[in-house]
């Protein structure tokens, strides 16, 4: 478990041999082979108050205690990428926190730390669970894909290849 810089680099040095990353990061290298699309939504804790929105706006969300992937994240870059679609920076937060995976992001969103932009399909559970509340922003579509990365010169084991194909027939 890495962020997408960090896997990219374990599949290019032969650490891994396949790996699932949120980001496509320039490296001639690596093989990508999109695995599922993704969005990426606001998660804000029980008791917030847009627990029962459906959608916020990028100016509320100025507002709020902002919990981020560090960079090297596909979901931090999907994020920033967006934001300069539209004109925007991360400067403009009030960003409390930068936290090296999901899981801990989801944690301290519970926890009540702040609340934070990330992936539907890392969260949809506790969202369904009503552990942690899940809004759209009105003013910005983040979406992205999830992708396979192997090495483009390297012939993987049984094993791994077993493994990719069991990711892309899952995902399809």
């Amino acid at each position: 478990i890495g962020d997408s810089r960090a896997v990219v680099d374990w599949v290019v040095d032969g650490r891994a041999e396949v790996a699932v990353v949120g980001a496509r990061l320039p490296h001639r290298g690596v093989e990508y082979r999109e695995l599922m699309p993704d969005e990426l939504v606001v998660v804000v804790p029980v008791g917030h108050p847009w627990h029962g929105k459906k959608d916020v706006g990028l100016s509320d969300l100025r507002a709020e205690p902002l919990l981020l992937r560090e960079e090297g994240s596909g979901t931090r870059a999907a994020f920033e990428s967006a934001l300069a679609q539209a004109g925007h920076d991360l400067s403009e937060f009030r960003i409390v926190g930068e936290m090296g995976s999901t899981q801990a992001i989801k944690q301290a969103v519970k926890a009540g730390v702040g609340v934070s932009v990330i992936s539907r399909r890392a969260v949809d559970e506790e969202c369904r669970s009503g552990l942690v509340w899940c809004l759209k922003l009105r003013d910005l579509k983040i979406t992205r894909a999830f992708h396979i990365a192997t090495h483009r010169d390297r012939s993987r084991s049984p094993l791994a290849e077993a493994f990719r194909a069991f990711l892309e027939a899952e995902s399809s």
